[in-house]
């Protein structure tokens, strides 16, 4: 049996906790019965408590705007990263050997803040402030210009002094509320789901499991999956043209 591969990264906040929210109630009307399985009640229990936090998440974000502000900078200076990243990979086939060296210096300097993006907003700030510095420094700067990335490496400043800018000068109301990082709680969330996804996969494959227990389990699960892989699927037109990061 396989796990349907479905982006969740491609889908909103709203529908990725959807995706994990219908899994848990087609488990729950399912004629699965986990009741007796310790590993599958204990995943389960912990999804739902990950739901709780990423409702509330989402709640904050729906009514504080400068959250969504919030978020469409933080999606702005994920996507500069994002696009340095690529056009840096650009020089990885360069037969110029003053651009081979610039490249093999700047990606091993790359590979140690490759993950800012998916930290959270006052962790990836710092990140990215020491990318900057790094790549601005008498050491990375000539290695910058030899690839022509040095308006690339302006953009990644601006969108991540845009961000820190709004960010340090929210309302006293959210500074004074319980206040949700809807990035590290959706990560925290999905990573849940996805351990959880790939330890009933395992089980479903093993010949000595249940006949038909882990199975079942699955195929609950691919439904949700399979649903929106479709919607992505339909919404991109086939194609995925949006830039990884990392």
């Amino acid at each position: 049996m396989i796990l349907i591969k479905t982006n969740s990264g491609k889908l909103t906040h709203l529908e990725a906790g959807q995706l994990v929210k219908t899994t848990l109630k087609d488990l729950q009307t399912g004629n699965v019965n986990s009741s007796n399985d310790v590993n599958i009640s204990n995943y389960v229990a912990k999804i739902a408590n990950h739901i709780v936090v990423y409702d509330k998440a989402l709640l904050q974000i729906q009514k504080n705007e400068e959250s969504d502000k919030l978020a469409a900078l933080d999606y702005r200076r994920d996507m500069d990263l994002a696009i340095f990243r690529r056009q840096l990979k650009v020089y990885s086939l360069s037969r110029k050997p003053a651009e081979t060296a610039a490249f093999q210096s700047l990606i091993i300097l790359w590979d140690k803040y490759k993950d800012a993006a998916t930290l959270n907003y006052e962790v990836e700030s710092n990140a990215i402030d020491n990318l900057v510095q790094d790549l601005e420094s008498p050491k990375y700067a000539p290695h910058v210009a030899t690839l022509r990335l040095t308006d690339f490496v302006t953009d990644i400043e601006a969108s991540n002094t845009l961000f820190k800018d709004l960010f340090s000068t929210r309302n006293m109301e959210v500074a004074t509320t319980e206040v949700f990082n809807m990035k590290t709680v959706r990560k925290e969330t999905i990573t849940t789901y996805n351990k959880f996804c790939a330890f009933v996969l395992a089980l479903a494959n093993v010949e000595e499991a249940p006949a038909t227990y882990y199975k079942d389990i699955l195929k609950i699960i691919n439904t949700s999956r399979k649903y929106y892989a479709d919607m992505l699927a339909k919404r991109n037109g086939g194609n995925d043209t949006t830039p990884p990061v990392g």
